[in-house]
C-alpha cells in the first residue's frame, strides 16, 4: 500500500503525462483554436485529486456546451440589435464575477459566452460564430476525453483504497489532544472563548479536508470502500468533539447573559435607591 507522499508523487507524474499528451495532440492536429485542448486539460486538473478532476471535467463539458449554444442566440440578438452589446457585456461581466465562487458549470458557461461574443466582435469578416463554436467544442471535448481516458483506463487502479490520504495518525493525535482539552476545561470549570476557538478551528479544517477527500473518492473511478469507511469513522469522531465544544460555548454564553442580567438588576436597584 502506497504512502501519502508516494501517492502525491505518483499523481504529479500522472498530471504531467496528461498535460504532455494534450500539448502533443494540439501540435500534431493543427486544428483551428487547437490551443483549447491543453487549456481544457489544465483547467480540469486544477483540483489535482482524481475524483475532483473527473467531476470538474463533467462540469466543463456541460458548461461549455450550454455556453456555446446560448452564444448563438446572443449572436443573433447582437446582429439585429447592435446597441444591446454594452448591456450584454455588463451582464456577462457580473455573471462571471458572481459565479466565480459558485459551481464551475455556471462559471464556464458565462466564460464561454463571453469568449464567443468577443470572437465575433473581433473577427466579423474573417471567421463566423458557427466555425468558432464547432472548433472550440471539439477542442474542449478532446481535452476532456484525454483526461477521462487516462483517469479510467491507466491511473484508476493506482489509487484503490488510498487510506494513507486520510492521515490517521495525525487525526488520532488531534482527537486525543482535543478530548484532553475538553476534560481539562470541564474539570477546572474555566471555559473561555480563546480556548474554545483554538480547539474548534482545527476540527473545522479537518472536517472540510475530509469532506473534500470524500467527494474525490465518490466521484473517482477507483475502489475506495476502505477509504470511505475510514473517512466516516473520523468524521464521526470530529463531529462529536465539535458538538461537545459547541455545547460548552453555548453554556458559556448563557452564563455570561445571566451575569449581565444580574448586573443590570443590581444597577437598577442601586439607581432606584
Amino acid at each position: 500500500m502506497l504512502s501519502r507522499e508516494q501517492l502525491i508523487q505518483l499523481r504529479i507524474v500522472h498530471v504531467v503525462i496528461m498535460i504532455t499528451t494534450a500539448i502533443f495532440v494540439y501540435q500534431f492536429s493543427q486544428w483551428d483554436d487547437g490551443l483549447w485542448i491543453p487549456i481544457s486539460v489544465l483547467a480540469i486538473i486544477g483540483p489535482f485529486s482524481p475524483g475532483l478532476t473527473i467531476n470538474k471535467a463533467r462540469q466543463r463539458v456541460l458548461g461549455s456546451l450550454a455556453g456555446l449554444l446560448l452564444s448563438l442566440l446572443l449572436w443573433l440578438l447582437i446582429h439585429y440589435l447592435p446597441d444591446s452589446l454594452v448591456f450584454l457585456a455588463l451582464l456577462l461581466i457580473y455573471g462571471v464575477a458572481f459565479t466565480a465562487l459558485q459551481e464551475y458549470t455556471y462559471f464556464i458557461l458565462f466564460v464561454s459566452i463571453m469568449l464567443c461574443i468577443n470572437f465575433d466582435y473581433m473577427n466579423l469578416i474573417i471567421n463566423n460564430e458557427i466555425s468558432f463554436i464547432v472548433n472550440r467544442g471539439l477542442c474542449v471535448l478532446t481535452g476532456v476525453i484525454i483526461c477521462q481516458l487516462y483517469e479510467y483506463f491507466v491511473f484508476s487502479h493506482y489509487y484503490n483504497n488510498a487510506i494513507a490520504l486520510v492521515e490517521s495518525e495525525r487525526l488520532d493525535i488531534l482527537v486525543v489532544n482535543t478530548w484532553d482539552k475538553i476534560n481539562q476545561m470541564s474539570e477546572n470549570g474555566k471555559v473561555n472563548i480563546t480556548d474554545l476557538n483554538l480547539s474548534v478551528t482545527p476540527l473545522i479544517k479537518e472536517l472540510d479536508r475530509l469532506h473534500e477527500l470524500k467527494n474525490s473518492c465518490l466521484n473517482g473511478y477507483s475502489n475506495q470502500v476502505k477509504t470511505l469507511d475510514l473517512i466516516e469513522h473520523y468524521e464521526a469522531k470530529l463531529t462529536t468533539l465539535y458538538g461537545w465544544l459547541n455545547s460548552m460555548g453555548f453554556s458559556l454564553i448563557n452564563k455570561r447573559q445571566r451575569v449581565l442580567q444580574d448586573d443590570r438588576v443590581i444597577a437598577k436597584d442601586a439607581l432606584c435607591n
